[in-house]
């Protein structure tokens, strides 16, 4: 099946003290999973794995959310079983506006996360600000786009609309299409359109504090 899905957790914006409780992470953190941690580089603080396993069940989610509109987010359920981390891994501040997946080819953190049956390939990118995750069945990520946006205003509305004008302007250039629009669906992805004919896309959002991503796969 065709979809996407991705995650956004502005690390400035986290409760540190409450993400290294152990009855907090272990809601959502199996045992194996949080054993994963012994294997990360030091440079990889006990929070940002938290958060970064978090935010690839929530990405995992997404992806499986649009074609089981019944599917309930339960973050223990989706299992991640296996985590790549570069050993030369560095993480630097982001200094930028905006950072897009035709940007950077490498350095991704890579592993698999597991639903059910539903076997997804991950790929993240850490930065001292934020977690940015996309997941897809295709472990090569073929014709998947991703990307994230530093944003002034944190209210709901705003993000929600920063995020789909950012995704407008990429899906524009990719697919040299000027009147493109972005609808909610019924269950609640979003559905790119060519005047008013529904496109083959696959369309997520994310958004957290003042950073806002989508991802779409061709």
């Amino acid at each position: 099946m065709k979809s996407t899905g991705n995650d956004i957790v502005a690390l400035n914006a986290i409760d540190i003290q409450r993400t290294n409780d152990s009855r907090y992470y272990s809601k959502f953190l199996t045992p194996a999973e949080q054993a994963l941690y012994q294997q990360t580089p030091a440079d990889i603080t006990f929070e940002r794995f938290v958060w970064l396993l978090w935010s690839i069940k929530e990405a995992a989610y997404k992806y499986l959310k649009r074609h089981d509109a019944g599917l309930i987010f339960s973050p223990i359920k989706f299992v991640i079983q296996g985590l790549n981390v570069p050993t030369d891994i560095a993480i630097h501040s982001f200094n930028g506006i905006y950072w897009d997946s035709d940007h950077n080819t490498g350095n991704f953190i890579t592993g698999t996360v597991i639903y059910n049956n539903e076997q997804l390939s991950v790929r993240a990118k850490l930065f001292n600000e934020l977690i940015i995750t996309v997941v897809n069945a295709d472990a090569q990520f073929e014709n998947v786009y991703w990307g994230f946006q530093l944003i002034d205003r944190t209210g709901h509305a705003h993000q929600a609309e920063e995020a789909k004008s950012f995704a407008l302007i990429k899906l524009k250039s990719v697919l040299d299409i000027s009147d493109l629009n972005i609808l909610k669906s019924e269950i609640g992805y979003p559905v790119v359109l060519d005047g008013g004919t529904p496109l083959d896309i696959a369309l997520s959002f994310a958004h957290h504090y003042r950073f806002v991503g989508y991802s779409f796969k061709l």
